[in-house]
Parts: C-alpha cells; sequence; structure tokens
C-alpha cells in the first residue's frame, strides 16, 4: 500500500448491470442525504443528527424512527445521492434486517421497488451504520446499486459515529469513495 498510497480494495458484484437512469445531470451541487435514524434503544443517534446538520455541502432529511410507509414514500417519491441508516440491525439466512422503531422491522428486499426508483433516480450510495450487514449489501446487491457501506460486526456505537464524520468529511470534500472509505479505517485507527 506504501507504493500506492491512493489505492484501496472494494469488492463488487459480477453481475452488475448500471440501471437506467431517470436524472441525467444535476443542478444542485449538494450532496442529498436521506438520513434514517431507526430504532435507538441504547444507543445514542443524536450525534449522528448534529453531524449531518453541520455539513455544509449536504442536504439532509431526517426520518426518525420512521414507520414502513413513510420510509418506502420517501425513497420513491424523492431523488438521493446518499441513504444513511443509523440504528439496528441483523442478518438471518442472509437476509438483513433493519429495525426502523420499537415495532417495525423490515428488510431490502421489502423496500425493493422504492430502492429501484431511488436508484434510477440517482442514487448512489447506502451507508448502514448498524451491526451484522452483510445482509443488508449482498440484497443491494442484487438491485444493482453502485455503493454500500455496510459494518460486518457490531461495533461500539461511537466508532460508528466516528466512522461516519471521517468518511462524509472526506467524501463531501470531493475525494472519491474509495479513498474517502480508506480514510475514514485510518483515522479510526
Amino acid at each position: 500500500m506504501e507504493i500506492y498510497p491512493k489505492s484501496e480494495i472494494a469488492f463488487s458484484n459480477l453481475n452488475f448491470e448500471r440501471p437506467y437512469a431517470l436524472i441525467e445531470s444535476k443542478k444542485s451541487f449538494k450532496v442529498k442525504i436521506l438520513a434514517i435514524l431507526g430504532n435507538s434503544q441504547g444507543i445514542d443517534l443524536e450525534s449522528d443528527r448534529l453531524f449531518l446538520n453541520s455539513l455544509e455541502n449536504a442536504d439532509v432529511v431526517f426520518l426518525v424512527e420512521p414507520p414502513r410507509q413513510q420510509l418506502y414514500d420517501y425513497l420513491y417519491q424523492e431523488a438521493w445521492d446518499i441513504i444513511f441508516f443509523a440504528g439496528h440491525s441483523k442478518t438471518i439466512n442472509s437476509q438483513g434486517i433493519l429495525y426502523l422503531n420499537q415495532e417495525d422491522a423490515i428488510t431490502i428486499t421489502e423496500l425493493k421497488h422504492g430502492f429501484n426508483k431511488a436508484i434510477a433516480a440517482g442514487l448512489q450510495l447506502a451507508i448502514f451504520n448498524s451491526c451484522d450487514g452483510l445482509g443488508l449489501a449482498w440484497e443491494l446487491t442484487q438491485l444493482s446499486l453502485p455503493q454500500s457501506i455496510v459494518m460486518r460486526l457490531p461495533i461500539p456505537d461511537r466508532v460508528a459515529q466516528k466512522f461516519l464524520r471521517y468518511f462524509l468529511e472526506a467524501y463531501t470534500a470531493g475525494n472519491p469513495l474509495y479513498l474517502a472509505s480508506r480514510i475514514a479505517r485510518e483515522q479510526l485507527q
């Protein structure tokens, strides 16, 4: 890595197909982020909210412990660059489950049409700052989402918050996705 300091290792789907894009160009230079703050039992999501609100180059819309239909409506009706989820999740039999609130859990498969519409409208990245997200990543590759960032194992709340901060600071400063991801990981060490 010292020879190529800006290189990064990434995994991708071998069968990736670029989805038909409904929107060809952007008129805004701000990053549009849908921030979903899910079930927060035992974790501090207010730090994520404060940080996202402080980003100068981003327009952020928050859904706090949303019901299923509200999340689906926002995915389907709006155009987003990034979807961010913070809260609890887990993988059971290769399927990722998001805990939206105290009662509702949902899978990416159940949000398939909303995600397909968001991807066609320009969604480039989904970040899941939640534990055990490999099932989420696998399901998103089936929908041809260009990029996703998930946490493989349970992680401390503060580590997830710092990763988000470091990554989005690097990414909104104009660094490519993989380099921003690497910068964030290195800063965590």
